[in-house]
């Protein structure tokens, strides 16, 4: 039987009650990948016959933002939810136009298909993305110490299944997602829909992810404390304010919530 506890955050002289739920990012805050999404890319290209093998991560990151911005446009023009972007198919003219603007304009739609559904196999399918060695015991710790706790992350996919594999599923009350423009962080949305799920006040939240601009913009527009985790970015730890929560490494985030 877990506890419940009260966590109180001392914020500019004054003591405010606070977490009852932590609500965690997964990638490079619980998770790792075991390469580069564009060592991915390349692998599956030159499986289905195209080969990036001399094009560079900066000219692939070009790539990608033409790609991302084509999408974000078409996500709110056509008032997709937020859950769009599941299926491979939703992907075939992004996917085209990175490719466009890799040089590469004579490509088939349906050998994108292929890519396509190949890369979606990868991250969710396999052990592409894994816990970070301590991601376990600290949802353990955090679990039995009284926490609900969830997870919201930017991206288009469940990662459900992940959690499942990695053997955590159980300790996470609510699991939300989104990768569309309005929905996805830094928009509350996601933060919101979660602390609705597990039946708690935002204000009594905390929110922990590795992104400034991202996870602790939208912990702040939901009225969560933002507590910035740096392991995976550590310059992220000179871009945020005084009232953030600064840690290096996931078992430093039990010192926080004791």
């Amino acid at each position: 039987m877990y506890t419940r506890v009260r966590f109180f955050i001392r914020i500019g002289g004054s003591t405010q009650m606070k977490t009852r739920a932590i609500l965690f990012d997964l990638h490079h805050t619980l998770t790792r990948t075991k390469e580069s999404v564009f060592g991915l890319i390349r692998r599956i290209s030159l499986q289905n016959g195209i080969d990036l093998t001399d094009t560079t991560d900066a000219d692939l990151q070009t790539a990608f933002r033409e790609a991302d911005r084509f999408l974000a446009e078409f996500e709110v023009k056509n008032n997709v939810g937020a859950h769009w972007g599941s299926e491979p198919e939703h992907w075939i003219e992004a996917d085209l136009r990175m490719f466009q603007a890799l040089g590469i304009d004579d490509i088939e739609k349906r050998r994108i298909l292929k890519i396509e559904i190949e890369f979606k196999y990868e991250i969710l399918e396999t052990d592409y993305e894994y816990l970070h060695e301590d991601s376990n015991e600290l949802l353990t710790q955090l679990r039995k110490r009284g926490y609900e706790l969830g997870i919201c992350t930017r991206r288009h996919d469940d990662p459900s299944g992940l959690l499942e594999r990695e053997g955590v599923k159980d300790l996470i009350s609510s699991v939300t997602w989104s990768g569309v423009p309005g929905y996805a962080k830094p928009s509350p949305f996601t933060l919101f829909e979660a602390s609705e799920t597990i039946g708690m006040n935002p204000t009594l939240c905390a929110y922990v992810g590795n992104l400034v601009e991202v996870d602790v913009r939208a912990a702040q527009r939901a009225g969560m404390q933002p507590i910035l985790l740096t392991w995976g970015n550590p310059e992220e730890s000179s871009k945020t304010e005084e009232q953030v929560i600064i840690k290096r490494h996931p078992l430093e985030i039990l010192d926080v919530f004791d």
